[in-house]
């Protein structure tokens, strides 16, 4: 009986130093919890998000440890180079106006609501754009956000010019907006590069029917015949921009020389849009 007794009383010590301990821990974790920091949309966002390269981490697998608004879903907060930008997020987080990276999804949203899909290049791509013209003239350069629809390329080029090019040396250059055509029928080699302002005065005396692209100087690696073809299909391109040209075979490519925006975009994308239906 005794020992009966004393089995007992040892259970039931035991059972209360347990919950002693469970109830103790449980108090710790939950001060522990009141203690931690809680961050705000915006610090969480900063710290996890790089719109330039497009990577892109999820909130709820990152931050265990912090508390943070449901205001707004993880996959809406974040750079995604296949998904549209709500205009509620871009306006939130991206609103200086000229900013690189509002600037960068705005571009990213009007190709997006025009059909366009992110794609990276093919290595047989980049080894035909790195043996162009238009970028062995830089010292550097870098593809980033290719969008593609049909026989329509739209990229950024993050460039660095060649210092001792002196057709370069005098711009401070970064980020470039391109078009790339392709399926264009046409057979030779022209550069066209926009000329100096003296230039366009000498030329007021010249005969402008000898001219491939107005105001523009030619330069011809491999002459064709196709002449009429260029200045067919850049009769409605708009020139608002300063552009340089290079018509390679069966492709065009036309980098716009000024800053890279959304406006420059849209100068050049609906001219290239009409002459492509043409």
């Amino acid at each position: 009986m005794e020992t009966r007794v004393i089995i007992l009383l040892s259970i039931v010590i035991v059972v209360f130093i347990i919950n002693r301990l469970y109830v103790r821990a449980d108090e710790k974790r939950k001060i522990a919890l009141k203690d931690k920091k809680t961050l705000s949309d915006k610090e969480i966002i900063s710290m996890f998000e790089d719109p330039l390269t497009g990577e892109k981490a999820k909130v709820s697998e990152t931050q265990n440890n912090y508390k943070y608004s449901d205001e707004i879903s993880d996959d809406g907060v974040f750079y995604d180079k296949h998904r549209r930008t709500s205009e509620y997020v871009l306006n939130k987080y991206y609103y200086e106006d000229g900013d690189l990276e509002r600037e960068f999804i705005l571009i990213k949203n009007h190709l997006l609501d025009n059909g366009f899909k992110f794609k990276l290049f093919t290595d047989s791509e980049l080894d035909f754009l790195e043996e162009t013209i238009t970028f062995s003239s830089f010292e550097k350069w870098h593809c980033s956000n290719s969008y593609h629809k049909n026989q329509l390329s739209v990229f950024i080029a993050s460039i660095k010019a060649k210092s001792n090019n002196s057709r370069y040396s005098s711009r401070t250059e970064n980020y470039s907006i391109v078009f790339w055509i392709k399926d264009f029928n046409f057979f030779g080699h022209y550069c066209f590069f926009k000329k100096p302002i003296v230039q366009n005065i000498i030329d007021v005396f010249i005969d402008e029917e000898k001219e491939v692209i107005k105001e523009y100087q030619t330069e011809i690696i491999k002459k064709s015949h196709q002449e009429n073809a260029i200045k067919d299909y850049f009769k409605t391109i708009n020139f608002e921009n300063d552009l340089e040209i290079e018509i390679i075979n069966s492709n065009i490519i036309i980098r716009i020389t000024n800053v890279a925006s959304y406006e420059n975009l849209i100068k050049l994308f609906d001219s290239i849009k009409n002459s492509e239906g043409k």
